[in-house]
């Protein structure tokens, strides 16, 4: 990994939450009303659900910064389940009341090419995405943005790939998982001035390994993220292991 990236080993996902929410806090601190962008899934539930807390005892404020988040399933709205949207609100309450009150914007849950512009355009208008979270999936994608679209991508309809689909079956079941999602592309986070970048588990040690190791390529979208002025990296062991001389 480069010089300047952050590296942070911790226990698990539960451990990085003192890191995810002092990031946020200084995201904050430095005043204007930033931009936030939020990840979902196992990885970030636990983060989600102290900043609940913060809100809650006032140490986080929801008119001290703009939310969105990174993807969206077409076809899912921020009141049906399974969406991204909807785990975000579920998770942290706080958010839907930002959204009544116009300060969460929702990435477009259709395959509009107007409308994903227009979000992208608020987003530029606003001084960009301050500092975003972000998974890393076990084929290497971030966001829904999957290997073998290039890493020079934006804001795009993306095609799911099959590991991606498996990954949520009990998201949806008994349905299957939808075939596509509105996502960030690997150049539109890296347009984020902060990126966290976390990882949890041995499912996610070969992903990790490919996104350290070798020069960036389309088929780890993760490692475009590599060369980030502000990349902070937080990974338990396991999810370290394939590649440890890297995240030491």
């Amino acid at each position: 990994m480069p010089a300047g990236t952050r590296t942070s080993l911790v226990a698990n996902a539960a451990a990085a939450v003192p890191l995810l929410l002092a990031a946020m806090h200084d995201c904050l601190a430095r005043g204007g009303r930033p931009v936030v962008g939020f990840a979902t899934g196992a990885t970030f539930a636990p983060f989600l659900g102290a900043l609940a807390a913060e809100f809650v005892a006032g140490r986080v404020r929801p008119d001290a910064f703009v939310a969105t988040h990174l993807d969206e399933y077409e076809g899912f709205p921020p009141d049906r389940r399974g969406g991204m949207v909807h785990e975000l609100f579920a998770a942290c309450p706080a958010l839907r009341t930002m959204h009544e009150h116009g300060a969460f914007w929702p990435v477009p849950a259709v395959a509009d090419a107007a409308a994903i512009a227009a979000h992208e355009r608020r987003l530029g208008a606003a001084g960009g995405v301050a500092l975003q979270f972000v998974g890393i999936g076990r084929n290497g994608h971030v966001a829904f943005h999957e290997p073998g679209v290039p890493l020079s991508t934006g804001f795009h309809e993306a095609r799911l790939a099959a590991p991606t689909r498996d990954d949520a079956r009990s998201r949806f079941a008994p349905e299957e998982p939808p075939l596509r999602a509105i996502t960030s592309g690997v150049a539109t986070i890296r347009a984020a001035r902060t990126v966290v970048l976390c990882a949890f588990g041995s499912a996610k040690a070969a992903a990790m390994r490919a996104m350290a190791e070798g020069p960036p390529s389309a088929q780890c979208p993760a490692s475009g993220l590599r060369d980030h002025a502000d990349l902070r990296v937080v990974l338990d062991g396991a999810a370290a292991s394939g590649a440890r001389g890297a995240f030491a």
